[in-house]
């Protein structure tokens, strides 16, 4: 790849990309966008002249994107979910009573979040605008500061929440397990138990509170004598993204679990990952001595902040939905 020219791309074009990449069909994007198929076409071939690179290839089953455009997905991803935030921004900064509200939230929780909320303020017509974080230093000061309005977090016991300063409200509990590998990997040739999940190199990714504490599947392999190795990760304090998981598990090599219906429902944003629900008995058996993970909604206790109420029951209809 060479002499790429990026300041000729578009936001129509990043937005073509991205839909081509989720939907792998041109007539789709065409029609999910409302634009004419033609235009989809002009735009598809607008980028890969600015990228010099062909980025899709034509299968039976649609555009199949290559692996260049793996890797170009999540920045274009992150480019047109800012300037989603962007115009919403716009929008409320025209009214007088604009209020933006920051929310630290990770998108393996549900599709379309922001697409979804920017809908629910719109129909709403209320004055506000927001902006999503996944990362926080300390989100307990962050949230007693007023620097984060609303955080959802994922933790076993709300004992590790206990702070005066804080609101805590449970929202709901999760109790599924996902299987996320590469298609190749040897687990697939053998029976999916617990014990076999052990024995590859596991990708810790539930995204809990306490993020040095050890996860479900970690506390049932030490509980079990089971060897746990965890995977080299570069995740940091930011969290794992939804579009990370195929960097950390292609290489047939790593497992991981989730606890998330979205890495099983849009499976197919995935390319070369296989996803599975694990079965309900090795689910059981994992959590029988310790409890199953919940999402909570933390706030700073006493803030009256206006619509932050409406916010907070928008946020909670939002993942009683589409959170399974």
């Amino acid at each position: 790849m060479k002499n790429m020219t990026l300041d000729s791309l578009d936001m129509l074009s990043a937005n073509i990309l991205v839909n081509l990449y989720e939907k792998h069909s041109a007539s789709s994007v065409a029609m999910e966008m409302n634009i004419p198929a033609p235009k989809v076409s002009r735009c598809l071939q607008h980028a890969r002249m600015i990228f010099n690179d062909p980025l899709f290839i034509r299968k039976k089953h649609g555009l199949e994107p290559n692996d260049f455009t793996r890797q170009l997905y999540p920045l274009v991803k992150a480019l047109v979910q800012c300037g989603e935030q962007l115009h919403q921004l716009e929008i409320c900064h025209d009214q007088a009573a604009s209020q933006i509200m920051v929310l630290y939230v990770s998108d393996l929780l549900i599709a379309e979040l922001p697409q979804r909320l920017s809908g629910a303020i719109s129909e709403a017509q209320l004055p506000i605008s927001y902006e999503l974080r996944s990362g926080s230093v300390d989100l307990v000061e962050d949230l007693a500061q007023g620097l984060i309005d609303l955080a959802i977090v994922s933790e076993s016991s709300d004992k590790a929440l206990q702070d005066d300063r804080l609101s805590v409200e449970p929202l709901k509990q999760l109790t599924h397990l996902y299987l996320l590998c590469s298609l190749k990997h040897p687990l697939l040739q053998q029976e999916i138990s617990l014990a076999n999940i052990a024995n590859y190199p596991y990708l810790s990714a539930f995204g809990q509170f306490d993020k040095l504490a050890p996860d479900p599947f970690q506390r049932y392999c030490a509980q079990h004598r089971l060897s746990c190795h965890p995977a080299p990760t570069e995740i940091g304090r930011e969290g794992l993204a939804f579009n990370q998981l195929y960097r950390y598990l292609s290489d047939d090599k790593t497992v991981s679990l989730l606890p998330y219906s979205k890495v099983y429902e849009h499976s197919e944003l995935l390319p070369g990952l296989h996803v599975c629900c694990l079965s309900s008995m090795d689910t059981k058996r994992l959590y029988q001595e310790q409890p199953y993970p919940r999402l909570y909604m933390l706030s700073r206790g006493g803030r009256c902040a206006t619509h932050l109420d409406w916010l907070k029951r928008e946020i909670t209809l939002l993942i009683k939905q589409n959170v399974h």
